[in-house]
């Protein structure tokens, strides 16, 4: 097996930099999905335009055989958004009547909509009472208790804010909303814009909340880089427009908003959520090609496989690692799609792989730079210790900011805090120290059966696996957290040798992400593991000829959304698990 491994991983490296861009970065291609999808054919029907035919050609591909539509490319058929696409289909059926259009909606299951963002799309269409959207403000006291009790331990992970109705438009005027997740923030103030000028009408309320709305604009047209969240800010604007006032500003957001949903439509004809996670992509790209070279020996070579450490290779990471450089934001950090003025936030999991990128660049040479590198570093360290919750925990955007600590992004922390520490890059204060309380707060987090679960990537297989790369590359290998981890993976490894669940933590068919970081983490924890044996002839088995593997659902955008494919995925979690191997077998 070892020569079937090393010749695996050369095709993988090979088919990894063929995704490398013109621009320096790598960025894989996320798939399509319901909601953004239905989400910019609303936009062309609310402007009395019939939706291309391409998007209706993606509802009809996309077709489960129960005769709904999944979330995403998992096609698990979804009621909410089956729903959604039914309508998106009954009004172009209306507008433009289509003999296999009626032949199609009549193979559509009728559900009664029950997720308040989608029935206000159906009052967006006069089908639902505005008025019943939303809490009334009275319970705006009760929603204050509600956040208060949700931060009890045990109590808060049961209580749940309802998702059949929209808190109350009021909510904007209360430190409750400053408090919320950002993409909550970004997602409710062109729900509130709409549903106000569909009832109440308060002057002074439209203006404070399209008045956020128009300062919370990208650079690029469109609002947090997300197909849905700009999707309902441009609906709100037009609403504004039509019912409130018209002006050239106003139109202006619309137009440069609806061009930059544009970029979000795929080949396959329909929308992906993001338009890229190309800092993500690009930092997870320069980590997996850079780990075989962690030691070398003086020709440049992996020093028991004969891996060569190529020009084209050395090229790439560097040009990779300038191109992270010249995108990090002002504060520090990293968003998750790189724009060059800082207008997108700053997140914590892209910052810490960001920072661990460039440190692992140095593996393969100097940089051009190596100044404007370290100093790169230094700002992505200062900004991770600054956003590190008391309680040891690093979450996605602001702590306390309706975020949660994540484990993924912890243990990642923790990885570039602990390559930081060991590098020849000038020393920062407390370093040590936030790793220390990074590792303490992981250890509190696994489940009694024995798992870690995630937020962004599925499910529980990532938060596991994760953790236990974190614990045994800072020396906690025989930590019991990581052997109640361990067994937990060897139980709910699949026949087939892979692992696979969805979004929600249920167990599914094997995919080669889930199969790949599953095996890496087993391999690091004990070399000789028969489950990541099992594991390594999977991925070996569905690798293509190219070096590629098929790209299967494992990201997670929100659950009320959906999840996405992407390709890099595909090939930078293989290439880690088959290097781990090779790095290992004699």
């Amino acid at each position: 097996m070892t020569e079937e491994v090393r010749s695996a991983l050369a095709r993988g490296i090979a088919h990894l930099l063929t995704q490398h861009c013109k621009d320096g970065n790598f960025e894989g291609q996320l798939s399509s999905s319901t909601f953004p999808t239905c989400a910019y054919a609303w936009i062309e029907l609310v402007q009395n335009e019939t939706p291309d035919p391409a998007l209706i050609e993606w509802f009809i591909a996309n077709q489960n055989e129960d005769g709904g539509w999944g979330l995403d490319t998992a096609n698990v058929s979804n009621t909410e958004a089956t729903r959604f696409a039914r309508l998106i289909l009954e009004q172009t059926q209306q507008r433009a009547p289509d003999p296999s259009l009626e032949k199609l909606l009549a193979s559509v299951p009728k559900y009664e909509p029950h997720l308040a963002l989608v029935k206000l799309t159906y009052a967006a269409f006069n089908q639902f009472d505005w008025n019943e959207l939303t809490l009334s403000e009275n319970a705006l006291p009760l929603m204050k208790l509600a956040r208060q009790l949700m931060k009890i331990p045990l109590l808060g992970s049961r209580l749940k804010p309802p998702r059949h109705r929209l808190p109350p438009v009021a909510l904007f005027n209360t430190p409750m909303f400053d408090a919320l997740f950002i993409a909550e923030q970004h997602t409710l103030v062109p729900v509130f814009i709409m549903i106000e000028l569909n009832t109440a009408k308060r002057p002074e309320m439209i203006t404070s909340l399209a008045t956020w709305l128009k300062t919370h604009v990208l650079s690029d047209g469109s609002w947090f880089r997300v197909n849905y969240i700009t999707a309902l800010s441009v609906l709100a604007l037009i609403e504004l427009q039509e019912k409130w006032e018209a002006d050239v500003e106003i139109d202006e957001f619309i137009q440069r908003g609806i061009a930059w949903l544009r970029t979000t439509r795929n080949r396959d004809g329909g929308c992906r959520e993001a338009l890229n996670l190309n800092v993500w992509d690009t930092a997870l790209s320069i980590i997996a090609l850079t780990e075989m070279y962690a030691t070398h020996n003086e020709s440049g070579k992996h020093p028991s496989k004969n891996i060569p450490l190529t020009d084209e290779l050395t090229d790439k990471v560097k040009s990779a690692a300038q191109w992270l450089i010249n995108h990090q934001n002002e504060d520090g950090g990293w968003a998750f799609s790189g724009l060059r003025d800082s207008t997108l936030p700053s997140d914590a999991d892209d910052t810490a792989l960001g920072t661990l990128a460039l440190i692992r660049s140095l593996l393969v040479g100097s940089p051009m730079d190596r100044e404007a590198l370290d100093n790169s570093v230094h700002r992505g360290i200062t900004w991770m210790q600054t956003q590190q919750v008391r309680d040891g925990s690093w979450s996605t955007y602001q702590p306390g900011q309706g975020d949660v600590g994540c484990v993924s992004i912890t243990a990642h922390a923790i990885e570039a805090l602990l390559a930081f520490d060991q590098s020849d890059i000038p020393d920062i204060p407390h370093v040590r120290e936030a790793m220390i309380a990074g590792v303490y707060w992981l250890r509190k987090q696994i489940h009694r059966d024995g798992y870690w679960r995630d937020l962004w990537l599925a499910k529980d297989t990532y938060g596991t696996a994760c953790a236990i790369a974190a614990f045994v590359k800072v020396g906690l290998k025989n930590a019991p957290e990581v052997e109640r981890g361990v067994a937990w993976l060897e139980r709910t490894q699949n026949a087939d040798g892979g692992w696979g669940e969805d979004m929600f933590g249920n167990p599914t068919e094997s995919t080669v992400e889930q199969t790949a970081w599953s095996t890496y983490a087993l391999l690091l924890a004990n070399p000789e593991n028969t489950a990541a044996e099992r594991g390594i002839a999977f991925l070996l088995k569905h690798q293509r000829e190219d070096g590629s593997w098929f790209e299967q659902c494992v990201g997670i955008y929100w659950e009320i959304i959906g999840g996405y494919a992407d390709p890099i995925y595909a090939s930078v979690f293989p290439i880690l698990a088959l290097n781990q191997l090779s790095q290992t077998t004699p």
